[in-house]
């Protein structure tokens, strides 16, 4: 039996009903089968400190397979879903483990939080928000105590800011960690390479003009210089919120980025227009240090897999990241020091502890705890300090130092096997207060891992030139996308051409190896076209996908490009086809998706067609949103469909069943995307209602919530004839 279908076998097995005849104490598994399961556990956490990533997975996948009863298959469960989302960036496939681990049969909370949260993490860095933003709320809800919470309201900001949703994104980023609120105020860093938010609070904005930005510039001590243009958002139009992008790098002023080294400092500089004691374009500034937070890691010799365990006879691959280091436009260097450590032996152990008690270091151990769990079963043998050299002007620095049993070898770290290699790392400058020591180890053992595994320093072997590759066109993709988000189109074009000719010049070779690599260059490469406009060659790629990987975990993706091209050409009626088609995979996550672009094509063609043709095409795209909500109730569309259904109601002027779906709206989708055009047809319903005052308070809350609406400047117009009614009334 293959890998993929023990996989789906166990899930079959998590989520079929029971219809065994064991008695009730069967369910639970036994606890032999417990320890037989967290066994084989080990022997896959064994697999992966040998560096056989592959074959950990297999193992991890036979505990669900085998132990379906037990518990420990949570923890199989987490395991497979932290590999596949952390290293493979395979989102859905992660997500499907999560989600077994975050199951009411799993009794252990607190690995419930967290893999009810990592689910909306993996919809969230796959771009679905309405789904994230239903999982976080769940989080939230059904953990209320976890330290989950402040992570699951921070994913619900960005979602909403990722779409636009300034307001709302402040009110959810405004309930991360109140505990650390004060400390953030006095400490103004930001991480290297990390994106730079501005916020602004002035009553001044108040008066901005609908569409008005505020100019904000952003100087670094290294001389580059940008200007952010800030948004006014949140309630009463008091703050703006901009950002930019930092990278590491030589400056170049005016270019759209921040490009900072380490140690740099960035002045923000805004000119307040009037001032509270009288005073007029008064500048005000805030200096923002750049740092970056480190990282030790012991990996195989491609320097993409930690390891935790170093053969001897073989060289030590060591890496350290830091920004703070990468200080000049050539390659920098970076202190380290390897640490060897072998075991403690019981004398040595008792010893000591007679020793610490003698000076009153420890005093008696608490109920459950021996004195022995207080002492470090390791002891320092030798150390070897160690020069590692930046890779490129990354802030990412490496060396390769052999690793040696016994002496004599000069430069090399020398160990025996069973004992413990250890990368100490002094981070002095982090988001922190304080220096922090940021350390890897590896335990010391005989054999041979295999060339590819660990011993390859430089990347010779084609397959893996070729992902390497491909992971490059993806990044100048995603630069290209944050450009066009601000619309940087022509730095977008330019990052898109490069994406591509990388693309295109791995085809030959990926077809060569085929398999996954070549399915992921086709995936790629539509994407790539389909950012560009590309629309004959995103159609073409995304056919071809399916046609030779009819099993692709992206063949529902393509199916929904395919549908987007379509309905972008106003091709309604073959968009609306695959769209049915998508919401009818039985597997997918996007069927809920297409289910609510169903509704979107009738609903344009609706307004497009003649009067006589115009009602039943409405008719049509309201049953499409009511399927919606009906038929997947787990989708993070639900809300946004909802809102939809309301809008009807109100165009056929049945205004007080609107009302009532407008308020379950509100009170049950708070992240639903059209919380601005309810509130304005809410408000609309309520006057028609002859409910003036409270049609008046929910414009009122539009203009608030949303002052960046396109319809905002509508409602306030509505608020200012509805004050004069009401001053002109006797």
């Amino acid at each position: 039996m293959s890998r993929t279908a023990r996989l789906l076998l166990a899930i079959f097995a998590l989520s079929a009903p029971a219809f065994s005849q064991d008695p009730p104490a069967a369910e639970r598994g036994s606890i032999v089968e417990d320890r037989a399961a967290r066994k084989l556990l080990q022997a896959g956490d064994a697999r992966l400190e040998l560096g056989e990533n592959e074959k950990a997975l297999e193992v991890w996948e036979s505990v669900i397979e085998r132990y379906p009863r037990s518990p420990v298959r949570f923890d199989a469960h987490l395991r497979l879903a932290d590999h596949l989302l952390k290293e493979l960036r395979e989102f859905d496939k992660a997500r499907v483990h999560y989600e077994a681990a975050a199951g009411e049969d799993n009794p252990d909370d607190e690995l419930r939080a967290y893999a009810f949260l990592q689910t909306g993490t993996c919809h969230y860095e796959a771009g679905r928000y309405g789904a994230c933003f239903k999982v976080m709320r769940e989080v939230i809800e059904k953990f209320p105590a976890s330290s989950q919470v402040n992570e699951a309201y921070y994913y619900i900001g960005l979602g909403h800011f990722k779409q636009g949703h300034y307001s709302r994104a402040i009110e959810a980023l405004e309930k991360v960690g109140t505990a650390l609120s004060d400390q953030d105020s006095k400490i103004e860093k930001v991480e290297a390479g990390k994106r730079l938010y501005i916020k602004i609070d002035d009553k001044d904005f108040a008066i901005l003009e609908p569409g008005q930005q505020v100019e904000v510039s952003c100087e670094t001590k290294n001389g580059d210089k940008e200007t952010v243009m800030c948004d006014p958002v949140g309630r009463q139009a008091k703050l703006t919120l901009g950002s930019i992008v930092t990278n590491l790098g030589t400056a170049t002023p005016g270019n759209g980025n921040l490009e900072v080294r380490g140690g740099d400092a960035i002045t923000v500089t805004y000119v307040d227009a009037h001032t509270a004691d009288k005073s007029f374009d008064t500048p005000r500034s805030k200096q923002v240090f750049v740092v970056g937070n480190g990282n030790a890691r012991v990996t195989d010799g491609s320097y993409q897999h930690d390891l935790q365990a170093a053969v001897l006879g073989k060289p030590l691959h060591l890496q350290v990241t830091d920004a703070d280091h990468d200080t000049t436009a050539e390659p920098d260097t970076l202190e380290a020091t390897v640490q060897v450590y072998r075991r403690k032996t019981e004398d040595e152990i008792d010893e000591e502890i007679a020793e610490r008690v003698a000076n009153g270091e420890l005093e008696e151990a608490p109920e459950g705890e021996t004195l022995k769990d207080r002492i470090d079963p390791l002891k320092l043998v030798r150390s070897m300090p160690v020069t590692l050299r930046e890779s490129e002007d990354s802030g990412v620095f490496r060396i390769s130092v052999p690793l040696q049993p016994g002496s004599g070898v000069p430069n090399a770290v020398h160990a025996e096997p069973g004992e413990v290699v250890r990368l100490v790392y002094l981070d002095k400058v982090n988001l922190g207060e304080g220096p922090l020591t940021r350390t890897a180890e590896a335990k010391v053992i005989e054999g041979n891992l295999g060339e590819m595994r660990v011993t390859k320093t430089e990347i010779s072997d084609e397959e893996l030139e070729l992902k390497t590759r491909l992971r490059t066109a993806s990044a100048l993709t995603q630069v290209g996308n944050h450009y066009k988000e601000f619309g940087l189109d022509e730095k977008a074009q330019l990052k898109y051409d490069e994406a591509l000719l990388v693309c295109e010049g791995i085809l030959d070779g990926a077809r060569g190896v085929g398999g996954k690599l070549l399915e992921e260059t086709y995936v790629q490469l539509w994407r790539i076209y389909f950012a560009m406009d590309e629309l004959d060659l995103a159609l073409a790629m995304s056919r071809r996908l399916q046609a030779e990987f009819p099993t692709s975990a992206f063949v529902d993706e393509a199916m929904l490009q395919q549908a987007h091209v379509e309905r972008k050409r106003e091709s309604y009626t073959r968009a609306i086809s695959l769209y049915s088609s998508l919401s009818k995979l039985q597997n997918s996550e996007l069927r809920g998706e297409g289910q609510f672009y169903v509704g979107e094509c009738y609903e344009q063609m609706a307004l497009k067609a003649p009067a006589q043709q115009s009602e039943r095409l409405f008719e049509q795209a309201f049953l499409a949103y009511q399927a919606v909500y009906e038929s997947f109730p787990e989708s993070g569309r639900v809300g946004d469909a909802v809102a939809k259904m309301a809008s009807f109601y109100y165009q056929k002027e049945d205004y007080a069943r609107a009302v009532d779906v407008f308020e379950n709206v509100l009170a049950d989708y708070p992240d639903a995307n059209f919380l601005d055009v309810i509130l304005f047809n809410y408000g609309r319903c309520l006057y028609k209602l002859g409910r003036k005052a409270e049609a008046r308070r929910k414009f009122d809350q539009l203009i608030n919530d949303f002052p960046e609406s396109e319809i905002a400047p509508e409602a306030k117009k509505i608020v200012d004839a509805l004050k004069k009614a009401t001053s002109a009334a006797p």
